[in-house]
């Protein structure tokens, strides 16, 4: 598994998410697979670097690993606790003045990967990704 830490600002989310995508690029991800996790990948980081920390700053950890057409992604963090999974899905059907604010980037993330897993263990968030390509 590759690992490495950068500083969870919005700015730096370019270098957060290159590796990963990069990788996938080598190992033949369609254009599909490719704009899914670069949109999946966006939403989870930024979300780390606007709300985990803040006022402060602090670092994110990824990890990610290809094997057999599946990509791994884990995103540690030691900021707030936050599990998305326990919010509830955006009313879709409502009218768009009547929804609440928030919530459709991490119902989209759920419908674009194949699986996702959040734990909190030893005052440190993470969230596991695994999409098939």
């Amino acid at each position: 598994m590759i690992n490495y830490k950068v500083n969870a600002k919005v700015d730096l989310i370019d270098e957060m998410i290159n590796p990963i995508i990069s990788s996938l690029e080598e190992n033949k991800a369609d254009h599909k697979t490719l704009y899914q996790m670069n949109l999946v990948l966006e939403e989870l980081l930024v979300n780390v670097a606007n709300y985990a920390y803040a006022p402060n700053e602090g670092d994110v950890e990824i990890c990610y690993e290809i094997k057999n057409k599946e990509l791994e992604v884990v995103i540690i963090d030691k900021g707030k606790p936050f599990n998305p999974l326990e919010h509830s899905d955006p009313d879709l059907k409502a009218p768009v003045e009547d929804r609440k604010i928030g919530g459709l980037g991490i119902y989209l993330v759920k419908n674009l990967v194949d699986d996702i897993q959040y734990q909190r263990v030893e005052n440190k968030n993470i969230l596991k990704i695994n999409k098939k390509f």
